[in-house]
């Protein structure tokens, strides 16, 4: 059963991450408004284990370990992050993301 409330945006970000004290680099592959999923080698931790992710340069989400299966993990998110967050690593929206300076198929003939 999905214990999730809100829906999950795809991502595909490096981002860096303290699982039980020990910082390493992942890739966040969802993310949601209570919580991620992040991909890495060895993933240190366990089911409970304290997490700190460094979501932007100004933003340090504080959660746990939900789950753990391979080299993936879930993470629970201690407070919810604002849903603009959540928007702006989206792989969806990517028109609305600050990064990207593509121009719009109007003004590119």
């Amino acid at each position: 059963m999905d214990r999730r409330k809100e829906d999950r945006s795809p991502t595909r970000e490096t981002i860096r991450a303290t699982i039980a004290g020990v910082e390493t680099l992942c890739t966040m592959r969802n993310l949601s408004q209570s919580g991620c999923m992040i991909e890495g080698d060895a993933l240190p931790g366990n089911v409970g284990a304290p997490v700190t992710i460094q979501l932007t340069a100004d933003l340090v989400v504080s959660g746990e370990v939900a789950w753990q299966l391979g080299q993936s993990m879930g993470i629970f998110f201690l407070q919810p992050i604002p849903l603009p967050v959540v928007r702006s690593f989206a792989l969806d929206d990517w028109p609305l993301r600050s990064d990207w300076n593509v121009p719009s198929p109007s003004t590119s003939q």
